[in-house]
């Protein structure tokens, strides 16, 4: 966990100290020491503690996000609804305001945990649905190829890609684009 404490609080390590299974592995004072830090120790979690979430704060967080995904929680003072936005679209899992209940942080940090994790499984499913998209529009185009050259039907031409896929043991949509290419080579 990393804490980078824009607001001196040191009530938020001791509350971090007594939780159960929370170590403290690293603290940045400064945004631009954040990813070396992240990167030094290995944070599962990354806690930001801030008076209010600036606009380098928050693109850091992107960037942090984009080059090392983790769960990512927030304490700050500020209840601006635009910087809680922003804060959200820079990929924070979980925020709350200064002055709630220290005992609170932990239940934050678990909220973010299981945000991340709920986001993480989306975005696979989504790049999994776009692969397979893919996949079938390779199918598909490669299908009319067979059904034109070889003059079969579409289930026939299914079959046959299907067949050559196997006997060769490659995956349908390798074995499509494999046709395609062939084609546009000779044409």
């Amino acid at each position: 966990m990393i804490i980078n404490n824009n607001v001196d609080d040191p009530l938020i390590t001791e509350c971090l100290a007594a939780e159960d299974g929370m170590t403290l592995v690293g603290r940045c004072q400064e945004t631009s020491d954040f990813l070396g830090t992240l990167r030094s120790c290995q944070a599962d979690v990354i806690l930001v503690h801030t008076a209010s979430p600036d606009a380098a704060l928050l693109a850091k967080i992107k960037d942090i996000r984009a080059e090392q995904p983790c769960p990512v929680a927030m304490i700050c003072d500020s209840r601006d609804t635009e910087l809680i936005n922003a804060a959200v679209g820079a990929g924070i899992d979980a925020l709350a305001t200064s002055g709630m209940p220290q005992d609170r942080i932990g239940a934050i940090i678990d909220l973010a945990l299981a945000r991340f994790d709920k986001t993480h499984r989306l975005l696979e499913e989504r790049d999994r649905a776009t692969a397979a998209l893919a996949d079938r529009k390779i199918v598909e185009r490669a299908k009319g190829i067979i059904m034109k050259q070889r003059n079969l039907d579409e289930e026939a031409a299914y079959k046959f890609i299907r067949k050559s896929a196997m006997d060769r043991s490659v995956k349908l949509g390798q074995l499509a684009a494999s046709i395609i290419e062939a084609e546009e080579l000779l044409h």
